[in-house]
Formats: C-alpha cells, sequence, structure tokens
C-alpha cells in the first residue's frame, strides 16, 4: 500500500512539473489578451475619428477652393458619423474601452510633435501651398483609418462591429483615393 501511495504521489509530482513547463499560451483575461489589443486599436479609431471631424473648423480662419474644402468637410461629416457610432459600441458591449491607447512613450511623443508640426504648417500656408499640405495630411489620415479599420476587422467577431469596420475602411480607402486625385491636380 505505501509503495502505491509513492508512485501516486510519484505520478502526481510529474504531471503538475510537467503541466509547469507546458508551452500552451494561457487563454487572455477578461482585461487583457484579446481584449485589450482590440481597446488599443478602437481607442485609437475613435481618437482620430473624433480628431478628423473637427479637421473642417480649419476653414474659420483658412480658404481653399471648393472640391477641397466639400471634401474635407464630407471626411469630417462621415469621422464624426463614426465616432458617433462607435460611442454604441461599449452600451452593446461593456468590455469595450477607449481610454487604453497604450502607446509606447516615443510613438506618442512622436505622434503629439508631428500633429505639432501639421497644424503650424496648415496655419502658416495659404492659398495652394495650404489646399496640398490639407490634402496631404487628410490623404495619410484616411490611408491610417483604412488600414487601423482592417487590422481590427481581422480580429472582430462581433458581426456588427465587423460590418462597421469594413465599410468604415472602404469609406476612407474611397476617401484617400479621392485625395490623391485632388493632390495630382494640385501639382
Amino acid at each position: 500500500m505505501r509503495r502505491k501511495l509513492w508512485k501516486d504521489l510519484l505520478f502526481f509530482a510529474c504531471a503538475v512539473a510537467l503541466c509547469g513547463c507546458s508551452s500552451t499560451p494561457k487563454p487572455p483575461s477578461e482585461n487583457g489578451g484579446l481584449f485589450r489589443q482590440h481597446n488599443e486599436g478602437y481607442s485609437l479609431l475613435y481618437k482620430l475619428m473624433k480628431d478628423e471631424s473637427d479637421v473642417g473648423e480649419i476653414f474659420i480662419i483658412k480658404s481653399a477652393e471648393v472640391p477641397v474644402k466639400s471634401l474635407v468637410k464630407e471626411i469630417g461629416d462621415a469621422c464624426q458619423a463614426a465616432g458617433k457610432q462607435m460611442e454604441e459600441f461599449p452600451k452593446l458591449d461593456n468590455r469595450i474601452e477607449y481610454d487604453v491607447p497604450d502607446l509606447p512613450y516615443m510613438e506618442q511623443r512622436s505622434r503629439d510633435l508631428q500633429a505639432k508640426d501639421d497644424e503650424k504648417a496648415l496655419l502658416t500656408s495659404s492659398g495652394k501651398e495650404f489646399e496640398r499640405r490639407l490634402i496631404f495630411t487628410q490623404a495619410e489620415a484616411t490611408n491610417y483609418a483604412m488600414q487601423l479599420c482592417k487590422a481590427l476587422d481581422e480580429e472582430e467577431t462581433d458581426p456588427g462591429r465587423k460590418s462597421f469596420l469594413e465599410n468604415l475602411a472602404r469609406q476612407c480607402g474611397d476617401f484617400h483615393d479621392q485625395l490623391m486625385n485632388l493632390l495630382a491636380v494640385q501639382s
């Protein structure tokens, strides 16, 4: 009997040791893993939609030709609508949060510096130079939004959010193409 007990204990100890060395990753926890990645991506997308919805306000102090002005305003309206739609996501799924961008310090700092440089360049330019700079910054933003939507869509399982991301990616891609055409005309 004693020999069987030792055998069972030895087997148990080996099993525990082997399980402890297992390479199987832990499943994501509620506040980490895949939900954290989604929230980081959605935080970036939500902030981008909020920022882009305000770009048309530059026309309070600056002027541009009608095609540029109307496209920038159309982009702003689309971003505002997307932002409002995104505000519904946390109401339907309380795991979604928009305050977790979690970018490394240097990445966030470089983005802040770029935004400040872009703002200064836009405010100190005029005429065709202003229009080119505005079109270029909008082309960068719409391309980034499109790629961010695609990245989020790869892992999204909710059909409603998946459809939202696919539509927004397509819309941002269309805006990007229109902006690139305007940029070609500006040259």
